[in-house]
């Protein structure tokens, strides 16, 4: 990033700090006139030196008419536009080397602003035109994610020329929205190593249970799934029971990632991505081991979530450092 661009964005950082909502005023509102306010003030500058040198009072009353029009024209633009609120929507986290629709809502139930707002992301050209006379929310930003981790949201850019395109209104509002991309899932064949067989587990995780046949019965521990629960027992009065399973299809098992180089890394890190996909999708079992971050066995939509974002934020330089 330049230097100007920067500097820039810290002085933003202390005029508009992030926030999860926006209502507009003064402080957050930029304005200036546009291009065509630009020819329409030198106009208004050539009607007046004319006017004064040959004492043409129709060119002089013509001159502060137009002063007026653009007066008047600045005034409203700043009101239309610092009535406006936004807010930013829920963010769903995607994957790699995807374009991410980030939802914007605005507040315009009574339609107190009008004209058309142009949206787009800082130093980013590809607009969205929103109509505000007409208009359902959310509106969607596309965002670029080329790799997988933590992703800053930029700021987004609203503009606005109503009502006669002679004044420019402005803003660049930060939401305090962090994204995690994950890595993009890259087809492999799912490898789920038994516990018993590697090196990287502990001893005291080998009562590993599993979600197949039914095995006995034993007081039921905070967390564990509801279809678990003996609901006959419940019935007759004796307590909260937990079914406990055994796990004899070999279904159950581990996601390892072993040492590899950086070039290798990004490689594995996305056929784990996909493992884990396809291990959710079939309700199977399995637990995630990075080294340095060990996910215990599970099965479910959270899970695959949780296994997904230590994947997306993995940093091989940390490994054994607590």
């Amino acid at each position: 990033m330049f230097g100007w661009q920067s500097t820039a964005l810290r002085w933003l950082d202390r005029r508009i700090p992030e926030a999860n909502n926006y209502k507009l005023n003064y402080r957050s509102i930029f304005i200036f006139p546009s291009r065509f306010g630009g020819l329409f003030i030198l106009l208004c500058v050539g009607l007046f030196i004319l006017g004064t040198n040959y004492q043409n009072n129709l060119m002089i009353m013509l001159c502060y008419f137009l002063v007026s029009l653009f007066l008047l024209n600045l005034f409203i633009a700043y009101l239309n536009f610092a009535k406006l609120e936004i807010q930013l929507g829920k963010i769903q986290h995607g994957f790699a080397g995807e374009k991410l629709q980030i939802p914007i809502w605005f507040n315009n139930n009574k339609q107190v602003s009008h004209g058309i707002l142009k949206l787009n992301f800082w130093k980013v050209k590809n607009n969205i035109n929103v109509d505000l006379d007409n208009f359902s929310n959310p509106i969607y930003l596309p965002l670029d994610c080329p790799q997988r981790g933590r992703l800053k949201l930029p700021r987004v850019t609203l503009t606005s020329t109503f009502p006669l395109g002679l004044i420019s209104c402005w803003t660049h509002l930060a939401f305090s929205s962090d994204i995690v991309v994950y890595p993009k899932p890259l087809a492999s064949k799912v490898r789920l190593i038994d516990k018993q067989d590697s090196v990287h587990l502990n001893q005291a995780d080998s009562s590993l249970k599993g979600h197949d046949d039914f095995d006995s019965l034993a007081p039921y521990k905070q967390g564990e799934p509801l279809y678990h629960v003996a609901w006959k027992q419940v019935a007759k009065g004796q307590g909260m029971i937990s079914k406990q399973f055994s796990n004899q299809s070999g279904a159950t098992g581990w996601l390892i990632l072993a040492s590899l180089n950086s070039h290798d890394l990004e490689h594995k890190l996305s056929e784990l991505s996909f493992q884990v996909i396809e291990l959710t999708r079939n309700n199977s079992v399995f637990g995630l081991d990075l080294g340095n971050l060990k996910i215990a066995p599970s099965s479910g939509i959270e899970h695959q979530y949780a296994c997904l974002k230590a994947l997306a934020l993995h940093t091989p330089y940390l490994e054994g450092v607590k």
